[in-house]
C-alpha cells in the first residue's frame, strides 16, 4: 500500500507541475489580489486590537488562498483521470481504495503547502517575522487547510462527471468558505450574522492558526477572538474527518 501512494502521490506532482500555465495562475492570482485589494481597503479596513496594517493582515489570506486554488487544480486530476481510463485502471487494481485517497491527497497537500510557502516568503516585505517556531506553526496550518481541501475536492471529483462542474461546484463552494475564513475581513468587524458564519466555518480555525504562526506568534489572534488550542484542535478534527470522507467515498461501490 505505501508503494502505491508513494506512486500515486509521485503522478500528482508531475501531472500538476507539468502545467505550467496552471502553477503560475495558481501563484499569480493570490498575489494580485493581494496588491490589489491590500491597497485599495487599506484605508477602510483595520483589525480591532491590533496595528497590522491591511495588507499585513491579508497576506496570511492570500496564503490559504493558494491552498484552496492548488487543491482545486490538484484533485480536478481525478475527473481527468476518469475521462482518460486512467482511474478504471486504478480501480481494478487490487491496491485498497484508501491508497489512491492518500496518494492524491498528500500529492495535493504537497503541492499546496510548497506553493503557499512562496506567498508567504513576502510576509517580510510587510514586516511579518514569523520566526522557526512560527514558521513550523504556519506549515502545519497550511498542511491542515491542505488536506481538508484536497479531501473535499476529492469528494467532489468523484462525484462529478466533468471538469466544468467540479471548477462550478468547488467555485460555488470554496470561495465563500475562503471569505468567511477570516481571510479577507476580521470577524471582530463584521456583524452579527456574518460573524456568526465566520465561526461556524471549520476554515476560519485553520486561517486562524496560519495568522498566529505568520504573525510570529502573538498574545492573540488578529482579527478573532479565538484562541490557538481552539484553532488547532478544530483544524486537526476537520482535517481528519475530510479525509475520512474521502477514502469512505472512494471505497463505496461503482
Amino acid at each position: 500500500m505505501t508503494d502505491a501512494i508513494l506512486a500515486l502521490w509521485q503522478r500528482e506532482l508531475r501531472v500538476f507541475l507539468r502545467d505550467r500555465a496552471r502553477v503560475i495562475g495558481v501563484l499569480a492570482q493570490p498575489i494580485l489580489f493581494w496588491v490589489v485589494f491590500g491597497f485599495g481597503f487599506a484605508d477602510s479596513v483595520s483589525v480591532p486590537g491590533s496595528e497590522a496594517g491591511y495588507l499585513q493582515y491579508l497576506l496570511p489570506g492570500m496564503v490559504a488562498l493558494t491552498v484552496l486554488f492548488t487543491a482545486i487544480y490538484s484533485t480536478l486530476s481525478v475527473v481527468e483521470d476518469r475521462q482518460s481510463g486512467v482511474l478504471q485502471a486504478v480501480l481494478v487494481s487490487p491496491q485498497p481504495r484508501a491508497a489512491l485517497v492518500l496518494g492524491v491527497v498528500l500529492g495535493g497537500t504537497t503541492l499546496a503547502v510548497g506553493q503557499a510557502t512562496l506567498i508567504g516568503a513576502l510576509g517580510p516585505t510587510v514586516g511579518l517575522w514569523p520566526g522557526l517556531i512560527g514558521s513550523g506553526v504556519a506549515l502545519l496550518a497550511g498542511g491542515l487547510l491542505a488536506v481538508t481541501f484536497c479531501a473535499f475536492g476529492f469528494v467532489m471529483a468523484w462525484r462529478l462527471k466533468s471538469g466544468r462542474a467540479y471548477h462550478a461546484v468547488m467555485n460555488v463552494v470554496l470561495i465563500p468558505v475562503w471569505l468567511l475564513s477570516g481571510a479577507f475581513f476580521p470577524e471582530t468587524g463584521a456583524s452579527g450574522a456574518v460573524a456568526l458564519a465566520m465561526r461556524l466555518n471549520p476554515a476560519t480555525y485553520g486561517v486562524g492558526l496560519l495568522r498566529y504562526g505568520m504573525g510570529g506568534l502573538p498574545e492573540q489572534i488578529p482579527g478573532t477572538p479565538l484562541g490557538l488550542g481552539v484553532c488547532l484542535g478544530v483544524s486537526v478534527a476537520v482535517a481528519g474527518l475530510a479525509l475520512l470522507a474521502a477514502i469512505r467515498t472512494a471505497q463505496r461501490p461503482g
